[in-house]
This record gives C-alpha cells, structure tokens and sequence, in this order.
C-alpha cells in the first residue's frame, strides 16, 4: 500500500491536495501576500530611479535584449528636398545590453499559530514587515551593485578615480561628503552636454552627502512647498534640486570609506572592488550619483510570492517569501551614453 499523508499537513499555499478542510487551509496566502507587497513596495527606493519591464518576463533565466538608443541628432529640413538622417548616436543597432533574471532570493520565518496571526493586522504585520523589509533590502542592493560595479569599472585607476581629475565627462570632485554650488555647476554642465535638460535624472546621494544639502540656497528654494524629506521614512524622497528628485540611498557602496566591498549574501551584497587598483592609498569615495532614467533596468518575475508549509518537527508554519528579479545598466563614458556621473571624494 502506498505511504500517504491522511490530513495533507505538509502542502503548499492552500492545501489543494484534499477534497475536504485539512490543516493546509488555514493558510491564506492572499492575506500574506498583499500585505507583503504593500510594505516591500514602501520600503524599496531604486526603483524611483529605474525603468520598469517586468512584464517583459516570465521565469528565472529569461532574457531582455536592450536596444542602444543615446540621444538621436536633429537635422535641416529643406521643403522638396531629401532628409539626411544622421543615425549614429540615436540608434546604434549593434550594440545590446542584456538584462537578465538571474536572482532568485528567499526570506522565511516560522509562525507558531498562523491562524490567530493572519487574523491580526497588527501581529501578522509583525512577521510581514521582517519579510519584506529582508527581501526589498535584497533588491535595492542588487542595484545599487549595478551602478557601483558600473561606476568601478568606468573610474578604477592605480590612483584612484581616473587619476583624480577633477569633473570630468564622467564624475564631479567633491570636498569631503559635502556637495557645493561648485560641484552643482560641474554637474549641471555634464547632464545639459549629455540630455540637453534635467528631465528624467534623478540625484542620489548617501546620507552623509545628504545633509550637506541644507546649506545651499537652491536646494531650499527647490524644496518650498513641500516639507524637506516629506515621505522620506516610505520612500527615500527627499525634496529635488536643480529640476532632480534627491533620493537618500543607504547604499553599501557610497560613504564605504574608499576600501572593497566584501559580499553579503544574507543582505544581499555582492562584492566590488574599490576605484584605486595599484594598493596605494587613494582609495576614492563615491558619495553619490546623478542617474539618467535610462541607465538603469530592472524586472521582476516574482516579487513577493509567500508560500507557507506546515513543519510538524518544530510546530510552526514555514512562511517564505519568494523574488526573482534582474536589473541591467547602461552607462559608458562616451560622448550621448553618460547616463551616471558619479560624485566622487579624492582621497
């Protein structure tokens, strides 16, 4: 005679296994599940600053294939004359980037009595919050290693970044951790030369780099209206300047003191190396980054899916929740590609 489970304890998300109630059925993964996405959405930031395609995807492992598209040159038009397009900045058709799925992240927790927890907002908030805060701070570091892997590759020099010249096509120097009228102009100039205008750029600046900002009469004026960081604790907006939105990132890879970033995988960090490659002391700080929109990519084929399992050993439901994601940048140092100038403080 076959082995079967007489109660169907030890199914997945509702307890399908059974024609009749069974243990199973207690979990309502509905319940979970909005009340998971709601708070991941509040907690993440990068995806402020990103373009959205998930619904390009549909599984681990997939791919998008990014056209190139930088800014597209106008020409002359004579009436009854011929148009002469001028393609090569606006359309480079052999160049692609790829964005793949290629993280799949999970986040647990037990739950002693799951029915009288999903019948409290407040107490099953309790393990919600733990569950999507874990998996949104997976998220936003996986791009936030995006741009500073970008950003190491662009700038990693034996002295550091790019030889410590200052405001460059792709960075602006910056004194310490605070950001002056100088570094602004400097950073003005680099986006109009790129864009034209600050439409679709975004400023995110690490915390230290952040309250800097209190001293410049352009960032108060920006900000009049609205409270200064009104909405920052969902979030992470705090006010805008020169046309931009400043964002506040408690990223691993800004204020890291100029040394490598060492890999987390319970946080989800992954390791990148700092911008001076010759061992000396120059090791350069990145405190932050004006970022086109279209530099950064991201999709989801799973954002917070909760899957719940019975566990008799330990007398507990095993709640997970599940994402699986991908993100891609596009960013070079040439002339229409400059979609990030990072600010950077020579050490």
């Amino acid at each position: 005679m076959a082995f079967t489970d007489p109660i169907d304890v030890n199914v997945q998300g509702g307890g399908t296994g059974a024609t009749a109630r069974n243990v199973a059925d207690q979990f309502i993964p509905e319940v979970w599940g909005q009340a998971i996405d709601d708070v991941f959405q509040q907690t993440i930031m990068m995806d402020n600053v990103g373009i959205d395609l998930s619904p390009d995807v549909a599984s681990h492992g997939d791919v998008i294939h990014l056209p190139h598209i930088g800014v597209p040159s106008l020409s002359a038009f004579t009436q009854g004359g011929e148009i002469a397009p001028d393609a090569s900045s606006g359309s480079m058709t052999s160049e692609e980037t790829l964005l793949t799925i290629s993280e799949y992240n999970v986040a647990s927790v037990y739950v002693p009595d799951i029915v009288n927890v999903q019948s409290s907002y407040d107490l099953m908030n309790i393990y919600v919050k733990q569950l999507a805060y874990a998996s949104a701070r997976g998220f936003d570091n996986y791009l936030h290693y995006l741009v500073a892997n970008n950003l190491q590759g662009l700038l990693a020099s034996a002295t550091g970044a790019v030889g410590a010249d200052a405001d460059t096509s792709i960075h602006v120097e910056t004194t310490g951790s605070a950001l002056s009228q100088a570094n602004l102009t400097s950073l003005m100039s680099i986006i109009l030369g790129e864009t034209g205008s600050t439409d679709g750029w975004n400023l995110v600046l690490s915390p230290k780099m952040y309250s800097s900002l209190n001293a410049l009469t352009e960032y108060a004026q920006g900000t009049q209206g609205a409270p200064l960081g009104s909405g920052f604790g969902s979030t992470g907006n705090a006010g805008n300047l020169l046309g931009m939105p400043v964002w506040v990132a408690q990223s691993p890879y800004m204020d890291a003191s100029g040394a490598d970033v060492s890999a987390d995988a319970t946080k989800g960090i992954k390791a990148v190396a700092d911008l001076e490659t010759s061992g000396t002391d120059d090791n350069d700080i990145v405190y932050g980054y004006a970022i086109h929109e279209s530099a950064l990519y991201y999709a989801f084929s799973k954002k917070s899916k909760i899957t719940a399992t019975y566990r008799h050993a330990y007398l507990s439901w095993l709640v997970t929740c599940e994402s699986v994601y991908g993100g891609a940048v596009k960013n070079a140092d040439a002339q229409g590609d400059r979609r990030i100038i990072a600010l950077v403080d020579y050490e």
